[in-house]
């Protein structure tokens, strides 16, 4: 007999709430001999601490250049403003906005498509419009189809790059060979936000194995300045700092065992959810690994009993943080509501089930077990609670 959820009256699983994502730092004591070498040297961006990052993520993930960038945007636009597309750039709706904000900071002419059902990543066969760049992105970490997608920038004579803010540590399998992200199209860029498996609190980095394209992006991220302050174009303040550098790469040291610890999470996760009726989960392909930056599950209201935003109310009054990636798709967002109307079928009932729930490479897995104890209570009231708090004339899916 599950216990009473609490918001039918019983005791919430977290008491104050759970977070939904927390930073991991196995040990600051690196991070802070580090930076005070920085500041005594007097060099605080862009420097040592920076080369030795773009060093050894070059040599983890087997390409020529690595660029460190202040952030995953800030080197998705100035990637986007080296290539300067000429036709559409087309790209998933299901995604955070970012992608698409960096191709309309290039005033780039966007065009949405629709993404596989069961890896949530951008589908080939929907790539249309006859696109000069085509942007995959590996969602919550779960690999694009990268072959797929070659295959059709090749075919349509496109421009291919990947965002791969949520892909440090995935890893996925290409002509027979297993290897991890970042080697893939003409440039994967990735995030070093607080909430990504590889963090350096703020920052991104750019992989390529084309030399021409990294030295212009050196120039780029130094306002377009090549050092003698005539700059050729307008680039951007995108340096990283010594500082964030620092934090990344304490955080490299530790990606692998993140990795295997957030895997543990979500076979949980799937043990403990697989039960219920009207849970879906992402597909992670045969082949690959995700770094499971998020793990999120689909609430297929029919068979659960309860619409997903009921479900994200009785999760709140349990004290379990939790987001709904990404509701609304970009498509249907305010920012781009200029855009043609398009509908993708996909794209919008993931976007209407979807809830992303803790994970962090740190989580205890006691915790894991008790959130989905909490899942297992609410579905088992689902009805009583849709009945109870949603409005009559909101019921329909």
């Amino acid at each position: 007999m599950s216990r009473l959820p609490a918001i039918l009256g019983g005791e919430p699983a977290f008491d104050p709430p759970l977070p939904f994502a927390r930073p991991t730092v196995e040990d600051a004591s690196p991070i802070l001999r580090a930076v005070e070498r920085s500041l005594e040297s007097g060099r605080i961006t862009n420097g040592p601490l920076v080369r030795q990052l773009e060093d050894r993520v070059r040599d983890l993930v087997g390409v020529d250049h690595c660029v460190a960038v202040s952030s995953c945007t800030s080197g998705l636009i100035l990637l986007i403003q080296a290539i300067g597309p000429t036709g559409p750039v087309v790209m998933p709706s299901f995604t955070f906005s970012a992608t698409a904000h960096a191709a309309r900071w290039n005033g780039a002419d966007i065009v949405f498509a629709d993404c596989n059902p069961e890896t949530w990543c951008l589908a080939p066969g929907d790539i249309h419009d006859d696109p000069a760049l085509i942007i995959g992105v590996h969602v919550s970490g779960v690999p694009c189809d990268v072959e797929g997608l070659q295959r059709r920038a090749k075919e349509l004579g496109a421009t291919l790059i990947f965002d791969a803010a949520h892909g440090a540590g995935s890893q996925v399998t290409v002509e027979g060979a297993r290897q991890g992200l970042g080697a893939f199209g003409l440039a994967e860029v990735f995030s070093l936000t607080p909430t990504k498996v590889l963090s350096g609190a703020e920052g991104g980095l750019i992989t390529t194995n084309d030399e021409a394209l990294a030295d212009h992006l050196r120039v780029a991220l130094q306002y377009g300045d090549p050092g003698n302050y005539d700059t050729g174009f307008a680039g951007l303040n995108a340096r990283l700092s010594e500082l964030h550098a620092a934090v990344a790469l304490t955080s490299l040291d530790h990606l692998e065992e993140r990795v295997a610890h957030r895997n543990l999470v979500a076979s949980v996760y799937r043990e403990v959810l697989s039960g219920l009726p009207g849970v879906g989960f992402q597909v992670v392909p045969d082949g690959s690994r995700s770094c499971y930056k998020d793990f999120s599950v689909l609430i297929d209201a029919d068979r659960f009993g309860a619409r997903r935003d009921t479900v994200s109310a009785a999760l709140e009054r349990e004290g379990i943080e939790h987001r709904a990636y990404y509701s609304p798709p970009v498509h249907m967002q305010e920012a781009y509501d200029d855009l043609p109307t398009v509908r993708l079928p996909v794209t919008e009932r993931l976007a209407s089930q979807v809830i992303s729930l803790p994970i962090w490479s740190h989580i205890p897995i006691s915790d894991v077990e008790r959130i989905g104890e909490a899942m297992v209570a609410i579905q088992a009231r689902a009805a009583e609670m849709e009945e109870r708090i949603a409005p009559v004339s909101d019921r329909s899916v």
